[in-house]
């Protein structure tokens, strides 16, 4: 039953893959569907813009929260394009800056942990920088085994391989092989890698993963940023080895690096999850 399933999922969104891009916005039809099915996102999305922007007033927050949703939209075709289609990705116009820092640790085979930030274009971003550079991605297992097969599918488009990200062990054996590795670190992991540091002037917990990574297998740490501009994708990268001085260090500077990468584009950042989950629980409630 569940191969049936997924066999119609997967059909639905090879459909939704070939719909126009203009039916992705915030008064279509379509989005009126699916959008009653996140209310439970639109409501963290409020928490956390109310959270990080206390000192703005309630219209530039509120303003923002509708770009925010404004591009939720346009990122539901975008994410699906990215799992679904082979040919057409390579149609897509995209600007890589100092891409010669990936390139040339991988010519030399050395280990790259690639971080980034969630960004509400996240599978796309990561199908665009797979179709450039070989790439192995570390995520999150879904709950459900379903949406895991579907996840799966979709991130193996371009990806090498997958990695869950308690599986540290086949982490370091690949950076040992000279792989690149993407790995988010803006998120709530709750592991006991994580300190305390702060987002936007708020408490969160950061894990510091990276920096033990590298210390064991000296690879290279380099944050790529992506944003888009109209109907291109911009890629900056930025050696950020020197950040796993300690891991407190590293948290603090990746945060703030982060920060200031969100700050050029607030509405295409993915705050749909819950940052502040452990250090202030109560703004979910």
């Amino acid at each position: 039953m569940n191969n049936i399933i997924l066999t119609l999922i997967i059909t639905f969104t090879k459909f939704i893959s070939l719909l126009p891009r203009s039916l992705f916005t915030r008064n279509s039809i379509l989005w009126k569907v699916l959008g009653r099915l996140m209310k439970r996102r639109k409501k963290i999305v409020e928490a956390n813009i109310n959270h990080c922007f206390k000192e703005k007033n309630e219209e530039w927050r509120n303003n923002l929260i509708e770009k925010i949703w404004q591009e939720t939209h346009l990122a539901l075709y975008e994410n699906n394009f990215a799992w679904n289609v082979n040919e057409r990705i390579k149609k897509i116009d995209v600007n890589f800056i100092n891409s010669n820092l990936v390139q040339s640790a991988q010519d030399q085979k050395i280990g790259i942990l690639l971080l980034f930030r969630h960004n509400i274009f996240l599978e796309l971003s990561a199908r665009l920088l797979s179709e450039r550079f070989d790439i192995y991605g570390m995520e999150r297992p879904n709950n459900s085994p379903l949406i895991q097969k579907l996840q799966q599918r979709g991130r193996l488009k371009g990806m090498k391989g997958l990695i869950p990200n308690s599986n540290v062990k086949d982490c370091i054996e690949l950076l040992n092989q000279g792989k690149t590795i993407l790995y988010g670190p803006d998120q709530d992991y709750r592991n006991k890698s994580s300190v305390i540091s702060k987002f936007f002037n708020q408490k969160c917990l950061t894990t510091t993963a990276p920096f033990r990574i590298k210390k064991i297998t000296d690879c290279k740490l380099i944050y790529v940023d992506s944003i888009r501009n109209g109907k291109t994708y911009k890629f900056v990268f930025t050696d950020v080895s020197d950040y796993a001085e300690t891991g407190q260090i590293f948290a603090d500077k990746i945060n703030s690096k982060i920060e200031k990468s969100i700050l050029e584009a607030p509405e295409q950042y993915l705050w749909h999850h819950r940052r502040f989950k452990s250090q202030s629980p109560e703004i979910y409630d």
